[in-house]
């Protein structure tokens, strides 16, 4: 029952990805958000440990703030105002500002509260006046949040209760954040994972959802494929088989050449198929040796010339590479070339145009093979060398081949340690340019340029 519910749920996640990303996308902003409430929390906590933090600064500034009979007596004539002439005044106040400001300091650091930007001021509790300050520019409500009383000889002279000693803060949101730093990291770092990861699921369920549409068109593709040619064939046998008798040796030869390229058509279409297997291997068995590029190329050009020369076609060859030797595969590396010609052949309107030009670059062996096709769409470039992915003509049908040699070729290229890249444009033809270590060798060539041209 357990196996029968997950296949459903299964089924209803590949049917419904839509949905199933919203789901998902709503339960992380909800994360997001109860993580949110957890921090402003405990940022709230620590605030408040703040104020408890600041009034023991302040309970132990009652213990330092009048011990100094000399500081307190010129404290007793500032905040009753009995210093003149004003300049007299200015410099006794800016005496006492740096004297408190010490102890206040001083007291700050031994609460760990050192790194904390701040300013004091006497002020009269009932009256909105500041007696002297270390602000500048302050009012006396600034200081009211964090104040105490002086008391002893200040509530004797002056009346109890009537001074008081405030400090102002203004960056205490700096303790908040030292207190619940680490508490942020972890969040930042988990809310970073959590968004990575759901991208990251959206991005693998979106590309399972297209790789399980193209499987899909792959195996109606491969159908209508391997039918035509099993189809003519057992036609053709049956007619043979039928009728053989009455045919004369040239009709027979006929039948039997058609039956004959019916098969190669459907063993040409197997050998296709069967590159998947090597596609789906992580370790392909190659046979590795030294391999001359050039002696591949011009032993395909001569196949591919009766080709392209059936159609009235043109294939050129720019062997300018002074080195040619790599370490590879040469079944392999031909079926490269084989893949990418016949592209190029597939894709041609008119008359196929190819050139295959070789040269050497920062000590890689380098192949062009461009063509004046149909070309590809920008959209489609991305996705070219993906595993079954065809550009799509319209009818699935018309979408000739599987959708597995530029992938192969790919594969291959990158198995024997260079790489792929293309260029295109629609309307105007492709060229695929392939790199290939090349070996470590001093021979040298000529330049080897020919014009191979096929005609009817």
């Amino acid at each position: 029952m357990v196996h029968n519910l997950l296949n459903k749920w299964i089924d209803f996640v590949r049917d419904h990805i839509y949905v199933v990303t919203f789901m998902l996308f709503t339960a992380l902003i909800g994360l997001i958000f109860v993580q949110y409430r957890l921090i402003k929390l405990e940022a709230d906590i620590q605030r408040r440990q703040f104020d408890r933090e600041i009034n023991k600064v302040l309970s132990d500034m009652k213990d330092v703030i009048l011990d100094d009979d000399e500081v307190t007596e010129k404290l007793l004539l500032l905040l009753g105002d009995k210093v003149h002439p004003i300049s007299k005044r200015d410099a006794l106040e800016e005496e006492l500002i740096l004297e408190y400001k010490s102890r206040t300091d001083s007291i700050l650091r031994l609460n760990n509260l050192g790194y904390l930007d701040y300013d004091f001021a006497f002020y009269q509790r009932i009256e909105d006046t500041i007696a002297f300050s270390s602000a500048k520019d302050g009012y006396q409500p600034d200081f009211q949040r964090y104040a105490m009383y002086p008391k002893g000889v200040v509530d004797e002279v002056y009346g109890k209760s009537n001074f008081r000693y405030g400090l102002l803060f203004y960056n205490k949101n700096l303790f908040v954040a030292y207190q619940i730093s680490s508490s942020l990291l972890i969040t930042f770092i988990f809310v970073l994972v959590l968004l990575g990861s759901f991208f990251s699921t959206v991005l693998v369920m979106k590309r399972q959802k297209q790789l399980s549409k193209l499987k899909n068109d792959f195996i109606n593709n491969l159908t209508h494929e391997l039918k035509t040619p099993i189809f003519a064939s057992s036609i053709i046998y049956k007619i043979i088989k039928d009728k053989g008798h009455t045919f004369s040796k040239d009709e027979l030869d006929y039948h039997l050449s058609i039956l004959e390229k019916e098969n190669k058509n459907l063993k040409n279409k197997v050998e296709k198929v069967l590159e998947l297997t090597l596609l789906e291997r992580n370790d392909p068995e190659l046979e590795w040796k030294h391999i001359d590029m050039h002696e591949i190329i011009r032993g395909k050009a001569e196949i591919y010339k009766l080709i392209i020369g059936a159609s009235g076609g043109r294939l050129y060859l720019h062997l300018r590479a002074h080195q040619t030797l790599v370490w590879g595969d040469l079944m392999h590396l031909g079926n490269i070339l084989d893949n990418i010609l016949d592209n190029a052949i597939k894709y041609s309107k008119d008359a196929p145009i190819i050139n295959i030009e070789t040269e050497v670059k920062e000590g890689a062996f380098v192949l062009k093979i461009s063509d004046q096709g149909i070309g590809i769409s920008k959209e489609n470039i991305d996705f070219i060398f993906d595993k079954f992915y065809r550009v799509s003509q319209g009818n699935l049908h018309a979408t000739k081949g599987f959708g597995l040699g530029l992938s192969y070729v790919k594969m291959i290229t990158e198995l024997h340690g260079g790489s792929i890249s293309l260029k295109s444009k629609l309307g105007k033809g492709s060229q695929v340019e392939i790199r290939l270590p090349l070996l470590n060798q001093k021979v040298t060539k000529s330049d080897d340029t020919e014009n191979i041209i096929g005609r009817r």
